[in-house]
């Protein structure tokens, strides 16, 4: 996008901001007269330290959103983080994987993190839960409550793979009340939705609550093969939830729910970024793309990836007294995902009758156990939480590459290969596939002592003791089974400590060091399955949280400096790219930032909010393990500056019912994508927007109709590039323009 471009969003949103300003101006001298509630930032509840408290009175670097602000949003999933809403989440597609993620904060984002024997960065959890896997996630915010972005390292309290911070989901329970709400949506690209939550009334001391959702859109690039052949891009997910909640007494409840979901939505379309093989042997349909296209450069068939990801939870929970409360938190989860992605010609060596369109399949199946016991306390001076964790995983992985067909002699098309199977190989053996057990067993505890000598001064500290056991096998590399194994053990003692004072009622600061860290395992990838041990992240935090000028504004300002020590690189053969190596590598790394989150209410009815993440991540010399070279390492998907402004305002009612608007704008690209392609993402600014009439009556309920639209400018850049087999760069874009018409009831 050019500079002007960027100037006419900018002056467009700055445009719409002054408008629903100047209204809202004029309501609140109209407001001055009537007996309303008191303008400013409403109190936000989170429980990043297992128990109830107001965001501003917790010491951590964090961004709380709730199902309000997700709706304006548009975030229904973590995908729809990927464009930056919020700028401390990292988030990008896993190349091949649609329903893969890389997820990461803090300029510490996981290249490879769909290997089994691999673990991520960020700990993503659903309602207490921890996921093992990146794959998976699609569903997960099927009716929620709020989202809770803990930055930087979380290794008391959420443990081991949270060097770069934690995502905590909390789902709505059961209200125990007759309730029903319907939102169903239509949108371009064919796209349409549905979601549905029922509560039932409370029977027997039992609340149930059903919860269902889909999401369907067709292609954003056109496949030319014809027929019922599938296109680029096309989403097809659904799943249900059902939860119920057992009050047996008063101060004892017990939480069960089951989810199930899938998705089918087929891979992205690979744009040819640039070819680097001789123009004499290159097909005439690989060129060059300058940009978007509608139809794919040839016909080619494409697969759907079909997921399944399901789980059961238990929760019981026991107020002892007013002081003390026990709590069980058991889940087990399973996940079936197969990627079956074309690459359009993009990673064929070309040729007269030459193979041709690679189809990469890769399937992975994961189970998992978990046993969290907690005692949370609240005794005179003294807050504290006490625990124990158990985590079981088992994990295998295969990958086979296929060929749909061959080019003709004159390079000029292409000759199918006959069904079933693209290369009529039904029984052929893995070229990779690795199996992995996992065990893990963790203590921890933290306690915040507040002495009433000095009022204001609240000191924490905390430690986690873990010990991790790893050990899996690869299975076949290249079709043959290598005999390989591998062993991780790890136990060790992850500490922190914080000390916060209030200086006001309404103004806090804290300072806190912590420790966290990343178990280490094996490279799948590796043709000798070599094994690296755990990366280390230490990190000193200083913020403070403050409501201003009677709680009209909010700033929360943290800055931060992390060192992290044996730090998993990932080096690339040139010879073979398929094949990596990861290496613990001696040179320490050092990361620091600022994390800047800013809410404005001037006038009733209006919210003006900001966020602003500074990464200082310079790259790390490190030796490749293959060349001998000294190579720069890079954090991925990092810019070094990142923001989302936005704007909310609710008119006054009228008689007929709720206007609300909102107006976002985020900063997307200007990154590095991975360790093999050094060119940084095009910078872009995405506008984003939602317009609402709500409260609108319905019989005995109520209704909402609304339109949205996201990327309303149509601004693209490349979300991903990535080099393959030395014959071409390939891309993936950001999505473009979307938008759609949503109704809702209520009852």
């Amino acid at each position: 996008m050019g500079k002007l471009r960027l100037a006419r969003v900018a002056l467009a949103a700055s445009a719409a901001t002054w408008l629903v300003a100047t209204s809202a101006a004029a309501q609140e001298r109209a407001a001055q007269t009537t007996d309303q509630p008191a303008i400013g930032v409403e109190d936000i509840v989170v429980t990043a330290q297992k128990r109830e408290e107001n965001l501003q009175d917790t010491p951590i670097s964090m961004v709380a959103l709730g199902s309000e602000a997700l709706e304006q949003k548009g975030i229904g999933s973590l995908s729809d983080l990927f464009t930056g809403a919020v700028p401390s989440i990292r988030i990008a597609p896993f190349v091949g994987r649609v329903s893969a993620v890389s997820i990461g904060m803090r300029g510490l984002v996981p290249v490879d993190a769909t290997q089994v024997t691999r673990d991520a960065t960020v700990g993503v959890y659903v309602d207490s839960v921890y996921l093992g896997r990146v794959s998976g996630l699609g569903m997960e915010l099927a009716d929620i409550e709020r989202i809770e972005v803990l930055r930087g390292p979380q290794g008391t309290l959420f443990g081991r793979n949270t060097i770069g911070g934690a995502i905590s989901v909390v789902s709505k329970k059961p209200t125990g009340e007759l309730g029903f709400d319907m939102k169903a949506g239509i949108g371009n690209y064919r796209g349409r939705s549905f979601a549905a939550h029922l509560n039932l009334p409370e029977a027997a001391g039992i609340s149930v609550k059903v919860d269902g959702v889909f999401e369907g859109r067709g292609g954003l690039v056109q496949n030319p093969l014809g027929g019922d052949a599938l296109d680029y891009g096309e989403i097809k997910k659904y799943g249900f939830k059902i939860s119920a909640l057992l009050r047996p007494v008063d101060n004892v409840s017990i939480l069960y729910s089951y989810d199930l979901s899938r998705d089918k939505s087929t891979g992205l379309y690979h744009y040819v970024a640039a070819i680097h093989q001789a123009p004499a042997v290159t097909p005439s349909f690989m060129k060059v793309d300058t940009g978007r296209v509608k139809v794919g450069r040839i016909g080619l068939p494409l697969y759907r990836n079909p997921q399944e990801a399901k789980g059961h939870s238990l929760t019981a929970e026991w107020e002892m007294s007013d002081a003390l409360t026990l709590r069980s938190i058991s889940a087990w989860r399973n996940l079936d995902s197969t990627q079956m992605d074309g690459d359009e010609g993009t990673n064929t060596t070309w040729g007269p009758n030459r193979r041709f369109g690679r189809l990469s399949y890769a399937n992975v199946k994961q189970n998992q156990f978990s046993q969290e016991v907690q005692l949370v306390g609240d005794v005179g001076e003294l807050k504290f939480v006490l625990g124990g964790y158990y985590f079981k995983e088992n994990g295998r992985d295969e990958a086979i590459v296929y060929s749909t067909s061959t080019l003709n002699s004159t390079l000029t098309g292409v000759n199918l290969f006959p069904e079933p199977t693209p290369d009529a190989a039904l029984n052929r053996l893995p070229d990779r596939a690795a199996e992995v057990r996992v065990r893990s067993k963790a203590l921890f505890g933290q306690a915040t002592w507040s002495p009433e000598m000095i009022r204001g001064l609240h000191l924490t500290a905390g430690a986690r003791y873990t010990d991790d056991h790893k050990d899996g096998r690869l299975l076949f590399i290249a079709g043959v089974n290598p005999n390989l194994s591998f062993v991780f053990n790890s136990k060790r003692v992850d500490p922190m400590a914080t000390v916060a004072y209030d200086f006001s009622e309404d103004i806090n600061a804290y300072v806190k060091w912590s420790r966290a860290y990343r178990a280490g395992g094996a490279n799948t990838r590796s043709t000798i399955l070599r094994t690296f041990g755990e990366e280390e992240l230490t990190a000193w935090e200083v913020g403070v949280k403050a409501d201003l000028f009677d709680r009209r504004l909010r700033v929360n300002l943290a800055a931060y400096a992390s060192r992290l020590s044996d730090q998993q690189v990932d080096f690339v053969n040139p010879a073979f790219v398929s094949n990596t190596e990861t290496v613990n590598a001696p040179e320490k790394r050092k990361i620091k930032g600022i994390e800047a989150d800013i809410t404005l209410v001037p006038v009733r009815g209006l919210s003006l909010s900001a966020n602003y993440v500074y990464t200082d991540a310079p790259p790390t010399p490190v030796r490749n393990v293959f060349t001998g070279v000294i190579e720069q390492s890079s954090s991925a998907f990092t810019p070094k500056h990142t923001a989302s402004f936005s704007a909310d305002y609710l008119f006054p009612a009228f008689s007929f019912g709720q206007l609300r608007a909102h107006l976002g704008l985020d900063t997307a690209g200007n990154y590095i994508p991975n360790g093999t392609v050094t060119e940084k993402a095009d910078k872009a600014l995405l506008l984003n927007g939602r317009l609402s009439l709500g409260e609108i009556a319905l019989g005995g309920g109520e209704m909402e109709i609304a339109v949205w639209g996201k990327n309303l400018t149509n601004a693209t850049y490349n979300l991903l590039d990535f080099r393959i087999g030395g014959r071409t760069t390939a891309r993936f874009y950001n999505e473009p323009r979307t938008y759609g018409l949503e109704a809702r009831v209520k009852f």
